[in-house]
């Protein structure tokens, strides 16, 4: 796309010229050829400035180089390479501006660009709202010599920006007993997890060395008495699987916040992330995608969900009988987890009875204060210095 050029006058460039056409009309009042000349020259030294700077931006343009996907908020590298087509004039001073999704702006400095060659310039940030684009605004601002105006380019660069939404851990989660005991902690696998503990019970030929509850067992040899081992209930039986539910139901005049929605679709995300690290194959069905059944068991699946995810879009209606239906579609045998950006409240009431409680994400949930970072930012502004230059 050819950049649209544009010059501002700066309080220099508006002082010489307001000068040079004072000059002038004194010059014709007075009939004073050297007055008249004085205000040409000033005329002609900005109009000079004008082309000079207009000059340094023309055939200049910008690309990027960036990873296709990305979560909100994480930072990751961007590279931002300025090049010069002409063959004969650099280009000196030029300053970069590049809007980005989720409204974040970058900004940066290259002091020179050789002609016929390049400039990178290396910056990191990230973007904070979820979503896909594909083209870019950028502009291109430097100053006419003698900082007389400012000029400047604007036109759209392409890079296909994917970006997932921040995944949010439910503490729920952590909560649920039979999830927490499929959890492969301790190199120990499911069918190895140790139980409820009980107590102690003094040792029997085939018990594992781990079970030994030493100070126990001290006391006991004290007294005469045999080595002692820990005792446990055995673990409660966990789910083969799971199935996540998204839904957008809630009663009558229920508030409608974007915000919330953008959370549970975190929520989402950061519930198949964890299903995914337990090994646990899991079956997402949300409404925003009509009800369609969609598998999460390997890498792929879950990143084509994480697209799924990052491209949602609130349905303007979810009915009670479609959510029932899903409900009622999952298997008895897996673990049935709901999430809404409705508070739970609002909903549950319409669930109806299955043979385990589904475990319920509030929605009020919410991410702590992360440390504060670069690319956490809505303007960058590197240190005026001279680029790596590309030949």
């Amino acid at each position: 796309m050819k950049p649209i050029l544009s010059s501002h006058l700066t309080p220099r460039g508006a002082a010489l010229l307001g000068g040079a056409l004072a000059l002038v009309i004194i010059g014709l009042v007075f009939i004073n050829g050297i007055l008249i000349t004085l205000g040409v020259s000033g005329l002609m030294v900005l109009v000079t400035a004008a082309l000079a700077g207009r000059a340094n931006l023309r055939q200049l343009d910008v690309e990027m180089a960036a990873p296709a996907c990305a979560f909100a908020g994480a930072i990751f590298p961007l590279t931002l390479t300025l090049r010069n087509h002409r063959g004969l004039l650099d280009a000196f001073g030029v300053q970069v501006e590049v809007n980005l999704p989720g409204e974040t702006k970058l900004a940066s400095y290259a002091g020179w660009i050789p002609a016929g060659s390049a400039a990178d310039l290396r910056l990191r940030t990230s973007i904070l709202k979820r979503g896909a684009s594909s083209e870019h605004f950028c502009v291109l601002n430097s100053l006419a010599p003698l900082g007389l105006l400012r000029v400047s380019a604007g036109f759209r660069s392409r890079h296909d920006f994917l970006i997932f939404p921040r995944p949010i851990m439910p503490v729920e989660m952590q909560q649920a007993g039979n999830l927490h005991e499929a959890r492969p902690v301790s190199g120990a696998s499911p069918g190895d997890s140790p139980g409820t503990p009980r107590g102690v019970r003094p040792y029997q030929s085939g018990d594992a060395a781990k079970r030994i509850h030493w100070p126990a067992s001290a006391r006991a040899l004290v007294r005469g008495q045999s080595l002692m081992t820990r005792e446990s209930d055995p673990p409660g039986a966990y789910p083969r699987s799971a199935t996540v539910i998204f839904h957008s139901f809630g009663s009558d005049g229920q508030l409608i916040r974007v915000d919330r929605y953008e959370r549970a679709l975190s929520l989402a995300i950061g519930t198949l992330r964890h299903l995914h690290a337990l090994g646990m194959p899991a079956k997402f069905i949300a409404d925003f995608n009509a009800w369609q059944e969609v598998s999460v068991t390997t890498r792929s699946q879950l990143a084509s969900c994480n697209t799924l995810l990052a491209l949602a879009k609130r349905p303007q209606a979810t009915e009670t009988h479609e959510l029932q239906a899903a409900i009622l579609s999952a298997s008895d045998e897996h673990a049935l987890i709901i999430i809404s950006d409705i508070p739970p409240e609002n909903w549950k009431s319409s669930l109806p009875p299955t043979a385990f409680p589904p475990i319920l994400l509030h929605i009020r949930q919410h991410r702590g204060a992360a440390r504060r970072t670069l690319g956490e930012d809505t303007a960058y502004i590197l240190p005026h210095r001279r680029p790596k230059v590309a030949s």
